[in-house]
């Protein structure tokens, strides 16, 4: 699948009702689930997972999920579907707030207008050292907040006051009197946008869900679920003939006597760290790559699981799901039906896979959602294959200038003498092809004559280029105005309201 390549294009894989028809599936298959995990049964954890983190096991659970960054539309209707979804079926919707993700959208690009030409403008908002988490991030004061404001309005110029900017930024600015976080600022700002449109879900952070079960039958299983996610890992690779052992995730490693486990280690300040296990008796000694980080015994795993409530923090570190086991947990202890995007829905092809193979039982449905939402921008319309036209037509004429009216109609005697100058090349090619240095003489000849040519006409070649150099001017400029992957909150009003109206309503989920 790819995203819709039209403004305004929406994509939604089921089709709604049937959306709405795996959810019920997936709420039957696995209320009662018998499969073991940990010291219970994938069932028990479920309706516990999701008393936990949704306050409720008896309604349907509708699960989306992304980074706490800049998003554009695109991922936005997830958003939209997840929660009418979950209307239509007198639910709830959920958002995952991935905070343990490696920080990479807290620059807010802008595309700035100045008369006829735009240019991006890159606005930080976070200063983030490489592969450190969104929750890692120190928040904003109002000094930073205010700054951020003034640059953004700024580059937007009057384009500004018609977008939806001003809510946010009049929020983000808000949070930074209430809370000291920089997360909890962004994701309250963008949700005080979806306010605007009485849309309203539960934004739930990774850093804070209670995914013990899994990571502890993950410990208990080490052997087992670290091959099931290598087989998982070879067949998409084989399936989508993906090459290279990393594409699209690394396989689990072992290292002496540790396995891998697909889940992240990290200390204040310090970058993120993989984890391996090695098991001992009825404890495990986990690693920071080659950090020590402690032994846990199952009595302390099992206290751990017994929680119920909040993320895994050990000795000052803070050990988090990586992006398989997060869809993994998700997928199976709390969501009837996890909406992806075009990339999440193609790499949770694996975990269907681990779910299949380890667990024993057929995965869960999943939806992908998609839409392409374009800025308000000018464009000139050119296409790759206007460029592709003309870089031909600039070739052909400085190869065959004879065939070009401009110059065909003016040089009759010079092109007698190429017509000619071919003719023998033709010939020699035909009764002596071994002939090479006469051939080269009359090549080098017929190139001359159309060096001649040009140069008697300039203008030929000349009004080309320049066609050809504004051409591709055009193109480069459209890219930038044509991207569907700015912010959603720079888009005006009128154009996200044309977004939702585009997208599944609420009675599209009924039957």
């Amino acid at each position: 699948m790819t995203p819709p390549s039209d403004d305004g294009g929406v994509l939604i894989a089921p089709d709604p009702i049937e959306c709405a028809a795996a959810a019920r599936a997936n709420h039957q298959a696995l209320h009662d689930s018998k499969i073991p995990v940990w010291n219970s049964t994938l069932g028990e954890y479920r309706r516990a997972v999701r008393l936990a983190v949704a306050g409720a096991d008896d309604r349907f659970v509708i699960v989306t999920g992304h980074q706490p960054g800049f998003m554009h539309a695109g991922v936005w209707a997830k958003h939209v579907v997840t929660t009418r979804l979950a209307v239509a079926l007198d639910g709830l919707s959920i958002n995952l707030i991935v905070d343990s993700d490696a920080a990479q959208q807290t620059t807010l690009v802008i595309p700035a207008v100045q008369e006829d030409d735009v240019a991006l403008r890159r606005i930080p908002f976070a200063d983030v050292p490489t592969d450190h988490a969104y929750e890692q991030i120190q928040a904003a004061n109002a000094a930073q907040a205010g700054g951020f404001a003034a640059a953004v309005r700024e580059a937007m110029g009057s384009r500004c006051d018609s977008s939806l900017m001003p809510t946010f930024l009049g929020a983000l600015f808000a949070t930074t009197f209430r809370t000291d976080d920089w997360v909890d600022q962004i994701v309250e700002a963008r949700s005080a946008i979806e306010a605007t449109f009485a849309m309203r879900m539960a934004n739930v952070r990774v850093s804070r869900v209670w995914w013990a079960p899994l990571f502890a039958d993950m410990l208990a299983h080490a052997e087992r679920f670290v091959s099931s996610y290598n087989r998982a890992l070879a067949w998409y690779r084989r399936t989508y003939r993906v090459r290279g052992v990393g594409r699209p995730l690394p396989d689990l490693i072992r290292r002496g006597n540790a396995l891998e486990l697909p889940v992240w280690a990290y200390r204040a300040g310090e970058p993120r760290r993989r984890v391996f296990a090695s098991e001992m008796g009825d404890s495990w000694s986990l690693w920071a790559d080659d950090v020590e980080v402690g032994v846990a015994s199952r009595a302390h795993l099992t206290a751990w699981v017994a929680r119920s409530t909040g993320g895994f923090e050990w000795e000052g570190w803070r050990l988090r799901p990586r992006v398989l086991a997060l869809t993994l947990w998700a997928r199976l202890l709390l969501a009837d039906m996890f909406v992806h995007g075009i990339g999440g829905a193609q790499y949770d092809r694996i975990t269907d896979a681990i779910i299949q193979d380890y667990y024993g039982c057929p995965p869960p449905r999943m939806a992908c959602v998609s839409a392409t939402l374009l800025m308000d921008l000018p464009r000139t319309e050119t296409t790759p294959e206007k460029v592709r036209r003309l870089r031909y037509r600039l070739r052909d004429l400085e190869w065959n200038p004879q065939r070009h009216s401009a110059i065909a109609d003016e040089a009759g005697a010079l092109i007698d003498r190429r017509r000619l100058a071919v003719g023998r090349a033709v010939s020699l090619r035909e009764r002596e092809p071994g002939h090479r240095l006469a051939r080269r003489r009359l090549f080098d000849e017929i190139r001359a004559i159309n060096a001649e040519l040009l140069a008697a006409f300039p203008f030929a070649r000349d009004g080309l280029q320049a066609e050809l150099a504004v051409a591709v001017e055009d193109l480069a400029r459209d890219r930038l105005t044509s991207g569907r992957e700015y912010f959603f909150g720079l888009h005006s009003r009128a154009a996200l309201q044309r977004l939702l109206d585009a997208l599944p309503a609420v009675s599209a989920f009924r039957v």
